[in-house]
């Protein structure tokens, strides 16, 4: 048992078999004043082979990772690996539980929370207790995201750069083996808070996605994600015999070659394009329409920046400010190596 100030953890993470646990919180407020708060862990093992650490459910409305993570824990018994898997299929689980993005506990966003802090607030000491007693135990992570309730994303991974070039390296061979056609490219070095940028600072991989989204599980989406959570487990020889059809990855550059179109009042907004779709400065965007002023005319919104869409917001009632699109610009494999 693990067991740091007011969080336990009962599994041992050397026995051999398959585990299921949690995470137990103490923490006490007018809803859990008599309870403990399980995040659930689950831990495969069989021999001595390399370490994958699987998480999702990092904010708690994003749900396609959430369920490749659980058909996993279902579809793989001990014998089917060598190596060790350690599974977090709800990370910020109060969030999970209130179909929210951030936890509902204390506001916390676990992707803003990293590195943590033991006996912190419930969002932190989750993040700590990630941070120091499993990210030591792992030769390589996956985060697995997507556009939650508020967007929806060209389904991809994220390749954060790190300031070790060898890590960057090493993120870019987990890219190419979980293989999705799609990598947003982003400096790792300059997010002093997310998990894949304090994995990369203790020298382990790690890679995320971005799995489409809008609160809901998208088939293809999912399908792509376990796909690539099962590439990525045979590129470390965890598993064999996993057919790989390699696809030709697009990178794009989140970096400096990226930008957002947003509203500039509060509305009911009328897209005209799509994920994917490739735009130029100047296209059209959609419509905006005043939600309270009948009589103002709609306004034609247009595309500040050329390049593919990545993202669009899900819903059609938008405020002042939020975000329509991300348009992104293409980069090299080469230009990637020049970052680090």
């Amino acid at each position: 048992m693990i067991s740091i100030d007011h969080l336990k953890c009962s599994l041992d993470f050397n026995r051999e078999g398959k585990q299921f646990g949690n995470i137990d919180l103490g923490y006490s407020n007018n809803q859990y004043a008599f309870d403990k708060i399980p995040t659930p862990i689950i831990c495969i093992k069989n021999g001595s082979g390399p370490t994958l650490l699987l998480s999702a459910g990092n904010h708690g409305d994003e749900y396609e990772g959430q369920v490749i993570l659980r058909r996993l824990i279902h579809e793989t018994e001990a014998q089917d690996i060598n190596g060790r898997l350690i599974i977090l299929p709800a990370l910020n689980y109060p969030a999970m539980l209130d179909n929210a993005r951030v936890s509902p506990l204390d506001q916390g966003n676990m992707n803003r929370s990293f590195p943590g802090k033991a006996g912190g607030s419930p969002t932190s000491a989750i993040a700590d207790f990630v941070t120091t007693q499993l990210l030591p135990l792992v030769d390589a992570g996956i985060d697995l995201h997507s556009g939650g309730s508020t967007s929806y994303y060209l389904p991809c991974t994220f390749l954060c750069t790190a300031a070790d070039p060898e890590i960057t390296q090493k993120n870019l061979g987990l890219i190419d083996a979980f293989n999705a056609a799609n990598t947003l490219v982003v400096r790792g070095e300059s997010s002093a808070t997310g998990f894949d940028p304090i994995a990369n600072r203790a020298g382990v991989p790690f890679i995320s996605t971005e799995l489409y989204g809008g609160g809901n599980v998208d088939r293809k989406a999912t399908e792509l994600g376990m796909t690539g959570v099962r590439n990525v487990m045979q590129h470390m020889g965890i598993i064999s015999n996993q057919t790989v059809l390699k696809s030709s990855i697009r990178f794009f550059n989140g970096i400096d070659g990226s930008d957002h179109l947003s509203s500039p009042y509060s509305g009911i907004f009328e897209p005209v394009v799509e994920l994917g779709d490739e735009v130029t400065s100047g296209d059209i965007a959609g419509q905006l329409y005043s939600a309270e002023e009948i009589e103002r005319k709609p306004l034609t919104l247009r595309f500040n920046n050329s390049g593919t869409v990545l993202v669009r917001r899900n819903g059609a009632r938008v405020r002042r400010g939020s975000h329509l699109f991300l348009v992104v610009s293409s980069m090299s494999r080469k230009q990637i190596s020049t970052l680090s």
